[in-house]
């Protein structure tokens, strides 16, 4: 069958087994165990697969699991099953001597969790228990009660919790991959072993299985004496004398490149991450930039090591290159094989340092860098194996530009590839220096350095130039490194003359050498190619501006290098050379190339911009000037802050060139005001705004400025503005950015365009609060404007509203208030009602953020600094608004009162007590109480004003009742008559008189007030008042027990209470709510019983006539839902069913079926089976299922009959038929007759669950079973739509050929989107094995996007089958250019690695010609970061692919966004790998790369400045 899952379990696991064996021995070889024992004799098999003895005559007797059935993982169960547990306490309790181990692949967390605790805790059994036991998961602690129970001890005994640690201490799991078990072989082969590996392997094999050594003690004489039998030979590392003094020669030759300052080595932060984390034996990675001083991390590392006198070897790979493997390059080195095993040799017992320095420049060193980089990758592996054994870590420190680390492929695959944590490699990035640390090392005069200056020096490389300057000279100039580099040569020609020579001759030695590096196209330049003098060499040497090492002549930094080739083609240009023979012919222009073309136009620029532009013209038009080699002349014009007259003319002149108009005006022009100006000024901008056809350039020019649009250009967008909305529109793009970056004249632009087209102020983001901070009159404009238009908060508009807007003391609020008013108070709404309440207006419900709201709290405080600045002016505002109810005026007015001095007490105490429905209360702000706000007037004012006032308002509250009352009243009748809740008492009177009247001062009320407070006090005391709304919140509600581990006894109480029946309250806490009542109750039990589903039965069978139905429901449902399903005896269960029998109308039922499909089936009852039966057949639970979809009451979609034959009860109890089949062939003639019934049954949901036992139906009774499928197919397509009929169509293809194939036909047309999509899958399956349905697969065009899909994505699947890959790569190219959106399908084949360059080149090839999409690209681009070792073997794929989508129409480009940053990824990875290759053919491809990036900047393709940055890196 299709991808039909097959099985070498046994096979695999006898590997496994054996490689373990040789691990074991192997360990006696290397003498850190004394002996083996393979398959032990006596008491010592029990449980034992190999008997390993120490040294100190320990025993470890070892079991090997390569497997767990199918699962990924041991659990307890699991570990039961296979008597792991009672092997173990044999083994254990013969004595303390004696551990025991499981090896596996699959992890088993808790088991190696509770030995590490046990390891680790202080041995006191109460400590171990609480802190290591009781602290943790629910699970754990669950598995430790398991594990105590298995081993016959209690968990809640002090001594057995002992005697578990003891256990625990003496059982480790080593969890170790097949692969990483090999690598761990392979590698102490190696070390040991200076045979070839296979045969020591094989060798190992012989002794295993040929050897007569099952039940033998192996010792290392015994492995001697066969392996010296076989002429298979040893290494002596121990021994061997070579090792140290070679170290110390590697490590000498290394530390004598370090060039540090002047002072020594600059202490730096990163020093203490790499000093932290070779303490924490964590790999390293160090990264920076060129120049930024990780060699300097290297050095403090170095110096760790000595002072700590650990061993380490210290390389730079650039001069000593890693090839073919690590044996072979540590011989190279000197070493008897790996240095990774010579550094192991000498640093057993303690920890060991291995620095592979510059790891980014084996690319550019030689052909052959990913041989190296594998290499690399060995030793990586090496260590990580030798670390596996060893208690003290080799650390491996590698060092790696940044830019390198982050987008080399290789590189990353160095690292992703190994298998480690994800934590296991300590990144240092090494950055240029601190002010402080330029500020000590330059001294007092470097407050006097311009602040350019200044930045520079903080790039080491920079720096160390600095010192070596004649300190009295000026550098006030000096605003480049080329300016420090000018300096220090200019200096050391004057001194030469001190030294006997001649300023000529020196000059001339710089010449030669950049001459001779230039023509090889290297950093270093063999000595005796060059013609210098040995004193004029000497000379250079001592002035630390150039080194040689090994007879090899370099500058001591490559900026230098380039510098002097700008200087060079400085000297030919005023030689009167053509541009092309100054910047070096097309090969040579090459990205290294390019940093010395820029450095020689800025030059030039510094010189004379005449001369400037006179050359990068030239560079414009000539055909052998790489484009992006051009592009270096537009980014320097482009960051001239000041153009001068010959900048601007060329400008003026050339912004509509025929041949660069379009690339000065993209690269240099947009986003850059100085020249914007420029076109402005000079008329342009007019010009082509007044052109239909360059009218867009103005819109999008002006835009790439905003915000920093000044007058002029303000005016200039007044003069077209509101003539054309479709100019509007345009002009408009420019307000998309945050309104507080705006001049003010820009915002009154923006606030034009707003009253002429209201609907775009919709289509901004404001922050309110930020605004109120900055710009606040802004703020209030725009507040009212959306207010006067009605743009209200909708979904998708936010606005942010913060509860403090502003603050009270804020300057602008406080001479503002009047402006704030006069804008705002005429958008209140006079309205009242609950509508009000709820609005956006209201501030009632916290998660409204509107604008609305913001207004209301900008009102309020506007009022408040009124008042205090002028209180009368208050009653001028509000007069006409007071009284009149209107609730969010209500809220301001109260607020105003309250903040109101005491000349006004009697008149606010007096406008109170008229009217109080319609003055006091509070509906709309955020407070919790409605009388909140007058309380607080009653507190202020009530105290002051007069008695004829105080007696006034006293009257007001006592005789006031609310509208509603009587409707209070009614309700509350007419609930308690119901008798479904505890009774309520709510009150139709009172409340309010009880909150106001306590505000009033008490020493002024009349006594009857005082006598009705007394009354009202004994009412209300403590008792929730009416006129308090706490504010609701959403959260959990959980009953009072959750997560609380009470008793048996307590859940008897809660599960026998009738009072729950008709009982529910909450309390409200933090997060959700506390709820009592039968539901919540019995979600908690329900918790419980699935994790002692035994005991709860038990405790519910004994108390049967008691407990309630609701926990009973629960218990089946924790029952079915239960791990400890498998565990409970079936008797128990049937116990459980003949006192709660399942009735034919409940979902009990359906929790029954469920718990038989997932039960250990070994003894299932026939009453079980009877209760399955009558379910089956009898439920009536079906009229009850729910309809999802209105339009679907027949259930026509296969989704709603998928989801109602797996909620329906006489569905579930099919599945669990065809459940209790497939292990009991014997049931069949019991159920046959049923399943023949449910097959013609009325309810769909009930015939498709059928299938479930037809399934193995087909395997006992198969032509029975046949014609009962096909009935379905054939009666019902949607029958096909069953998970696996796929495959149950390869089964009947052979016997009904014609039926099978009308039915996937059927599927294929179908409008269900799940019939297409097994009808696709079929149709492509069947065509790729048996040819059938080739019409189909050809007709292209006639298909839908869905049956497209399918067939795609089966067709992608056989990628990875090799007898049907290229009926599947035909597939897949004859729909190569469909419209279809089909990316995501067609990625997989590289997301899965379904394809390689050796197979699949030429399909790959013509794949790339399609309309590849930027997922397919980019899933390309991560495979080949992947899987890839070398991208040179998918060159020309890669190529294919870059000119196809580089061909594609600009439109066309646009649609796949961010495809052309994927293409120049592949560019610069494709040409890292042959740049510095001297094949021919690899140099064909760097050449062509750099065609590929030359179209790329000349049609402007993605953000070339980011391809420029990627390219100056290099």
């Amino acid at each position: 069958m299709p991808f039909e899952k097959g099985g070498r379990a046994d096979k695999q696991g006898n590997s496994y087994e054996i490689n373990c064996i040789i691990y074991e021995l192997l360990k006696v070889l290397n003498e850190k165990n004394y002996s083996v024992i393979i398959e032990a004799l006596g008491i010592d098999e029990v449980g034992t697969d190999i008997l390993v003895t120490t040294f100190d005559d320990q025993k470890e007797h070892q079991q090997c699991k390569a497997r767990n059935g199918s699962k990924e993982y041991w659990n307890i169960s699991d570990l039961k099953e296979k008597n792991i547990f009672s092997t173990w306490k044999t083994q254990l309790n013969r004595g303390s001597d004696r551990k025991v181990a499981l090896v596996s692949p699959m992890s088993c967390s808790f088991l190696f969790d509770l030995h590490k605790r046990a390891c680790n805790t202080s041995g006191e059994a109460e400590d171990f228990y609480s802190e290591q036991i009781m602290k943790s998961s629910k699970e754990f602690q669950q598995f430790y009660r398991s594990f105590c129970s298995e081993m016959g001890l209690k968990s809640d005994k002090t001594d057995d919790i002992s005697k578990s640690i003891d256990y625990l201490k003496r059982i480790s799991y080593n969890q170790i991959s097949e692969y990483e078990l090999q690598e761990c072989i392979n590698c102490n082969i190696q070390y040991l072993f200076s045979s070839e590996r296979n045969r020591v392997y094989d060798a190992f094999l012989s002794l295993i299985e040929m050897g007569d050594i099952y039940g033998k003690e192996i010792t290392q004489t015994v492995l001697f004496d066969w392996f010296t039998k076989r002429k298979i030979t040893f290494r002596l590392n121990d021994g061997d004398k070579r090792i140290a003094p070679r170290i110390q020669e590697i490590n000498q030759e290394y530390r004598q490149n370090f060039i540090p300052l002047l002072d020594g080595l600059e202490y730096r932060k990163e020093f203490d991450d790499c000093i932290d984390a070779i303490e924490n034996e964590k790999a390293i990675i160090i990264s920076g930039n060129a120049g930024s001083g990780k060699s300097g991390c290297t050095e403090a590392i170095l110096n760790y090591c000595e002072e700590k006198r650990l061993p380490y070897i210290a390389i730079k790979l650039d001069r000593r290159i890693p090839h073919i493997n690590c044996d072979v390059w540590g011989k190279e080195l000197g070493f008897p094989s790996s240095i990774i095993h010579a550094i192991h040799s000498i640093s057993k017992n303690e920890k060991a340092v291995i620095i592979l320095d510059q790891l980014d420049a084996l690319r550019w060193t030689q052909a052959n860098s990913s041989e190296a980089l594998t290499v690399c990758m060995e030793l990586i592996r090496q260590i990580k194996c030798l670390n596996y054994e060893r208690e003290k870590k080799i650390i491996p420190v590698f060092v790696c530009r940044t830019y390198d680390l982050e987008n080399d492929n290789n590189i990353n695959l160095l690292f992703k590839n190994q298998k480690e944590t994800e934590n296991s490699w300590k990144i240092v990035k090494v950055g240029n220096f601190e002010k402080e640390t330029v500020k000590k090392i330059v001294g007092e005069n470097y407050e006097q350095l311009s602040p350019k200056l200044q930045k520079i020096l903080k790039i080491p490389s920079n720096l160390y130039i600095w010192q070596h300057l004649d300190k009295e000279d000026m550098y006030g100039e000096c605003l480049t490194t080329s300016h420090l580099i000018d300096k220090w040569f200019e200096q050391i020609c004057r001194r030469s003359v001190m030294s006997g020579l001649q300023q000529g001759a020196i000059n001339k030695a710089k010449k030669d050498i950049v001459r001779m590096l230039d023509k090889i196209g290297r950093l270093y330049v063999p000595k005796q190619l060059l013609d210098i003098e040995e004193a004029v060499l000497d000379y250079l040497i001592s002035s630390e501006i150039i080194i040689i090492q090994n007879n090899r002549v370099g500058f001591v930094h490559q900026s230098i290098l380039d510098y002097f080739m700008s200087q060079s083609m400085i000297e030919k240009y005023f030689d009167g050379q053509n541009i092309e023979n100054i910047i070096g012919e097309k090969e040579k222009q090459n990205p290294g190339r390019r940093y010395q073309v820029q450095m020689f136009l800025q030059n030039i620029l510094e010189f004379d911009s005449d001369d400037f532009i006179k050359i990068g013209e030239k560079m414009l038009i000539s055909d052998d000037i790489r484009y992006y080699v051009k592009y270096i002349f537009y980014e320097i014009l482009g960051q001239i802050e000041e153009p001068d007259d010959n900048i601007t003319q060329f400008i003026v002149s050339n912004c509509e060139n025929d041949i660069y108009g379009k690339f000065l005006l993209n690269n240099t022009i947009f986003t850059r005001k100085q020249y914007i100006t420029i076109l402005r000024n000079y008329g342009i901008l007019e010009r082509w705004y007044s052109d239909p056809e360059k009218k867009i350039m103005v819109f999008d020019l002006l835009q790439s400025i905003t915000p920093n649009l000044d007058k002029e250009d303000i005016a200039f967008i007044r003069k077209h503005a509101l003539k054309s909305a479709d100019d509007d529109k345009q002009f408009m793009r420019c307000f998309f950015f945050d309104i507080m970056e705006e001049s003010d004249e820009l915002f009154e632009l923006r606030m034009m365009f707003y009253e002429h087209y209201p609907d775009y102020a919709k289509e901004i983001f404001i922050n309110i609060k930020n605004m109120m901070e900055k710009f606040e009159q802004r703020a209030i404009r725009l507040i009212s404007f959306w207010l006067q238009n009605k743009i209200r908060s909708q979904g998708k508009y936010v606005y942010r509203y913060e509860e403090e807007l502003v603050d009270l003391d804020n300057d602008f609020l406080i001479e503002n208030a009047e402006f704030i008013l006069d804008e705002l108070l005429p958008y209140i709404p006079k309205e009242n009602g609950k509508k009000i309440n709820y609005s956006n207006w209201s501030g009632k419900y916290t998660y409204k953020r509107s604008v609305e709201r913001a207004c209301v709290e900008l009102v309020k405080k506007a009022t408040i600094i009124l008042i205090d600045k002028s209180p009368d002016s208050f009653w001028r505002y509000y007069e006409l608004y007071m009284g009149k109810g209107y609730h969010i005026f209500n809220e301001i007015i109260l607020t105003g009162l309250a903040h109101l001095p005491s000349q006004y007490s009697n008149r606010i105490i007096h406008y109170l007590s008229t009217d109080l429905d319609k003055k006091i209360f509070d509906y709309t702000s955020e407070a919790e109480d409605e009388l909140g706000l007058v309380q607080e007037i009653l507190k202020v004012h009530g105290s002051i004003c007069g008695k004829d006032e105080l007696s006034e308002i006293e009257n007001a509250i006592c005789s006031y009742i609310s509208p509603n009352a009587s409707e209070w009243y009614k309700r509350r009748i007419e609930l308690n008559k119901q008798k479904k809740y505890s009774p309520v008492y709510w009150s139709f009177w009172g409340d309010l008189q009880y909150k106001l009247l306590q505000c009033l001062p008490q020493d002024r009320i009349n006594k009857k007030t005082k006598d009705l407070l007394k009354v009202l006090d004994r009412r209300f005391y403590k008792v929730s008042l009416r006129y308090i709304y706490p504010n609701s919140h959403l959260g959990w509600v959980q009953s009072p027990v959750t997560g609380k581990n009470i008793s048996h006894r307590q859940w008897l109480q809660i599960i026998t209470n009738n009072k729950l029946n008709n009982h529910r309250n909450f309390k409200e806490v933090k997060g959700g709510f506390i709820e009592s009542s039968c539901e919540t109750y019995a979600s908690d039990f329900q918790e419980v019983v699935k994790q002692h589903p035994q005991e709860m039965i038990e405790m519910v069978l004994n108390n049967k006539k008691r407990v309630l139905d609701v926990f009973i429901d629960a218990l089946f449902l924790g029952i079915e839902l239960s791990e400890e399903l498998e565990n409970i005896d079936s008797a128990v269960i049937e116990e459980l069913l003949l006192n709660f029998p399942c009735d034919m109308k409940n979902h009990r039922a359906l929790y029954f079926c469920g718990i038989v499909e997932k039960m250990n089936t070994t003894n299932l009852t026939s009453k079980m089976i009877d209760q399955l039966i009558n379910i089956a057949l009898n439920h009536s639970d079906f009229d009850k299922v729910n309809r999802t979809n209105l339009e679907d009451r027949e259930m026509k979609s296969c989704d709603k009959l998928q989801n109602d034959a797996w909620n329906s009860v006489r569905a579930s109890a099919a599945r669990a038929i065809g459940k209790l089949l497939w292990s009991h062939e014997e049931l069949f003639s019991r159920f046959k007759e049923i399943i023949e019934k449910l097959t013609r049954d009325d309810s769909a949901a009930v015939r498709y669950a059928t299938l479930y036992a037809l399934w193995p139906s087909y395997n006992i009774n198969r032509e029975w079973a046949e014609k009962k499928i096909l009935y379905l197919y054939e009666t019902d397509i949607r029958m096909a739509s069953f998970h696996d009929s796929k495959n149950m169509f390869f089964h009947l293809y052979p016997k009904y050929k014609e039926r099978i194939l009308n039915i996937i036909k059927k599927c294929f047309e179908s409008d269900d989107k799940k019939l297409v999509e097994i009808g696709g899958y079929s149709v492509c399956e069947f065509y790729i094995w048996y040819g059938e349905f080739e019409a189909y697969m050809c007709s292209v065009g006639s298909k839908s996007e869905e049956q497209i899909k399918t067939i795609l994505d089966m067709a992608v699947s056989y990628l990875k089958v090799d007898k049907y890959r290229e009926v599947a790569q035909n597939i897949i190219l004859i729909y190569k250019n469909i419209d279809t959106n089909v990316e995501n399908i067609l990625s997989r084949m590289f997301y899965n690695n379904y394809v390689d360059s050796k197979h699949d080149k030429e399909f790959l090839k013509e794949f790339m010609k399609t309309k590849v999409s930027r997922s397919t690209v980019r899933a390309f681009v991560n495979y080949l970061e992947g899987n890839a070792v070398s991208v040179v073997d998918y060159a020309d794929i890669i190529i294919q692919l870059c000119e196809n989508v580089l061909q594609m129409e600009i439109e066309d480009l646009k649609k796949q966004w961010g495809i052309e940053n994927e293409i120049s990824k592949l560019i610069i990875f494709l040409y890292d790998e042959t740049a510095n290759s001297r094949k021919a053919e690899y140099k064909q491809i760097a050449d062509k790369c750099l065609d590929l990036w030359d179209i790329m900047f000349e049609r402007q393709l993605g953000s070339t400045r980011e391809i420029s940055r990627k390219l100056m890196q290099r």
